[in-house]
């Protein structure tokens, strides 16, 4: 007998099913049309540029997220809490455009004009100097269009969301660069490649949403009595989970600035590449994270927590799952990915993506307490734990890159993403009474240190470093562990009704 917490349970594991199809097809070009994109980068323009690339990447994202003031992710909290009353999220869009427009203007003046010190001084390369200042002038689109995409994804148009973020944006800055270069430009082709993804992006973005809600653009404003609360509430949310955006982006950023600013520009381009690869762990969680937290703020507002305990249990059963093969491919043939992903010249960071490896299969459970965290409004929580893991990746960061150079900021990096997830995990239960932990992931986990401790022991008795031999090696195991997780009992009733609807909808979808 199926009860009613189980019926919601199925129910909304049907509907991240069906999400996670449209997410999957999103993703999967997203990130193909990334790595091409960052390919074309790294083979055409080298280390050097591709260090540059990247160190200008960061630097404005950090702009960007000081000046997004955490609105975004107010606004997706509070549009999903006040769906049913039009005037609140009239107020609530208009607040958020309006202050976002005005700290894009400041954050985009102060990067432009800081653009020489941060490039000569910090960095030690004038030729950053023109990446900056051109790529201050996307902070305004990129900020208005999250707070667009942000409406997009509250009201679970995962389609769309998925298709711009994922598609239109990656693919105009893949067509803008192949554009560029044919006409002869050189490192004008990245720049002028990433701006044009930005204005595609922010076009889409407002068009998508004027036509979804006619009528947040209509005259009926809100009595102003009623306006105070929910400007306190935004507001006491969204600046912590400012700097915590803020302080994530050091996170994720960091190994990066303290590599420029010890070593040199080429060693970010190579470190970049085993980040980029290893940032293939984190398809799995962006395939259901997009939709999850809405979905289970919804059933927070109905007090479902139950159902909030076994969603949240198969997300990570799964997340796991998906991720071994990955991360088995990583620790054994790390050689092989970076010459297919990026070539030969970039092999000297095979060492630091087996580490970062380590780290990253952690790092990519961790959204899953960060999401339940912010279901309870804990953003000052999350705040806290960034806080303390970004001093200690910058403290270790500092000590061991003149140690140990690129391997040293790996090892840093990947220690932080596994006190994050333990730190958030204890704090989920803590809060939520969530255990992440079930007794069939166990098994998931034991089954991957057996097949990968015998493929590692496989590759290296027969001498196996050829890429195509290390690929089909590869294929075998992960077809055999898939097999194996069945023949264990591995997979439970919500996972196999996955698995039939994925397929399902896959099926459908070539139609």
């Amino acid at each position: 007998m199926v009860t009613k917490d189980g019926e919601e349970i199925g129910k909304s594991l049907a509907l991240l099913a069906k999400g996670s199809v449209i997410v999957f097809v999103g993703v999967f070009l997203s990130k193909l049309l990334t790595y091409i994109y960052k390919f074309i980068i790294a083979r055409n323009f080298g280390p050097e540029s591709y260090g540059i690339f990247s160190l200008a990447i960061v630097i404005v994202t950090l702009f960007s997220t000081a000046a997004s003031l955490g609105l975004s992710d107010g606004l997706l909290r509070y549009f999903s809490i006040y769906s049913k009353d039009f005037k609140k999220l009239k107020f609530l869009v208009r607040i958020c455009i309006n202050i976002t427009l005005i700290s894009a203007l400041v954050a985009t003046v102060l990067m432009f004009f800081s653009s020489e010190y941060i490039a000569e001084t910090l960095f030690r390369d004038p030729k950053l100097t023109p990446f900056l200042k051109a790529f201050s002038f996307t902070i305004i689109l990129t900020l208005v269009s999250n707070i667009f995409l942000s409406i997009i994804r509250a009201k679970q148009q995962i389609f769309r969301y998925t298709l711009i973020i994922n598609v239109v944006h990656n693919l105009s800055k893949l067509l803008g660069i192949i554009l560029l270069i044919s006409l002869g430009f050189r490192s004008q082709a990245i720049v002028g490649s990433y701006m044009i993804g930005v204005i595609v992006m922010a076009i889409f973005a407002y068009f998508t949403v004027r036509v979804m809600l006619k009528k947040i653009y209509s005259e009926e404003n809100l009595d102003k009595e009623k306006t105070t609360p929910i400007r306190k509430a935004l507001f006491s949310y969204s600046w912590p989970m400012m700097f915590a955006g803020l302080i994530a982006s050091l996170v994720y950023w960091i190994d990066s600035l303290v590599l420029g600013y010890f070593l040199d520009v080429s060693s970010v381009g190579i470190y970049g590449a085993a980040f980029t690869i290893v940032s293939l762990l984190g398809v799995a969680p962006e395939l259901f994270m997009q939709l999850f937290l809405p979905l289970i703020l919804k059933e927070y507002s109905k007090k479902n927590d139950n159902v909030i305990e076994e969603i949240s249990k198969q997300i990570s059963k799964w997340i796991l799952i998906l991720n071994v093969p990955i991360f088995t491919a990583m620790i054994v043939f790390p050689e092989t990915l970076v010459s297919v992903l990026f070539g030969d010249m970039y092999l000297s960071a095979s060492p630091a993506l087996r580490i970062l490896a380590i780290g990253g299969i952690f790092s990519s459970l961790t959204s899953i307490s960060t999401n339940l965290l912010s279901m309870k409004g804990k953003s000052r929580t999350i705040l806290f734990n960034l806080i303390i893991i970004g001093s200690i990746n910058l403290i270790l960061g500092v000590i061991l890159v003149t140690k140990y150079g690129m391997t040293g900021v790996a090892w840093a990096t990947s220690i932080v993403w596994i006190i994050l997830f333990f730190l958030a995990t204890f704090q989920s239960y803590y809060y939520v009474r969530i255990k992440l932990a079930r007794r069939l992931s166990i098994r998931v986990i034991g089954l991957a240190l057996i097949m990968g401790i015998l493929l590692l022991f496989i590759k290296y008795y027969l001498g196996i470093s050829a890429i195509i031999p290390s690929l089909m090696m590869l294929v075998v195991y992960s077809l055999i562990y898939f097999l194996a997780l069945f023949a264990i009992g591995s997979l439970d009733r919500y996972d196999l009704s996955l698995v039939k609807s994925f397929l399902k909808k896959m099926k459908l979808s070539k139609i």
